[in-house]
């Protein structure tokens, strides 16, 4: 029964949180940089929510991204492009570190943290796999490699 509920706070609480915190380190670095964000979409099908500058959508458990206008970017440059592609991740790293160290410090012992530390770390790797996915969107990782290779428009 603990490996179920386990399962179902992953998908349902840890991988949207870490959906929105992947998409929000994205949207930081567009902001850092002169753009302007559209929308954060979080999940995938047709919207169950829509808040101010974000999108909730029927699948919120798998997916997102950031809708903006790669021209409103101020500073166009390989180094800025990555921290925008990487950003995600970056932010996904930062907050694994920052919830193991809240779980260590309340409740280390407990049988969520491992789930939680399962689900960021899935969430990392499938981003960096160079794949495009079944919406038409490339992944970090084959952003990243178009970016070294130079053929990242």
């Amino acid at each position: 029964m603990t490996a179920v509920l386990g399962y179902l706070i992953g998908l349902l609480i840890y991988s949207p949180f870490n959906l929105i915190i992947h998409e929000l380190g994205h949207a930081f670095f567009i902001k850092l940089l002169g753009g302007k964000i559209n929308k954060i979409h979080i999940g995938v099908g047709g919207p169950l929510i829509n808040l101010k500058g974000f999108s909730f959508n029927k699948y919120f458990f798998i997916l997102g991204y950031v809708d903006f206008d790669y021209s409103t970017v101020k500073i166009k440059n390989k180094i800025g492009d990555f921290f925008i592609i990487f950003g995600g991740v970056l932010f996904n790293i930062i907050s694994l570190i920052i919830v193991i160290l809240i779980f260590n410090a309340y409740n280390p012992n407990s049988f969520l943290k491992g789930y939680y530390i399962g689900f960021t770390i899935t969430l990392i790797i499938s981003a960096l796999i160079p794949v495009t996915y079944p919406n038409g969107y490339d992944s970090d990782g084959k952003n990243i490699f178009k970016l070294l290779i130079g053929n990242r428009k």
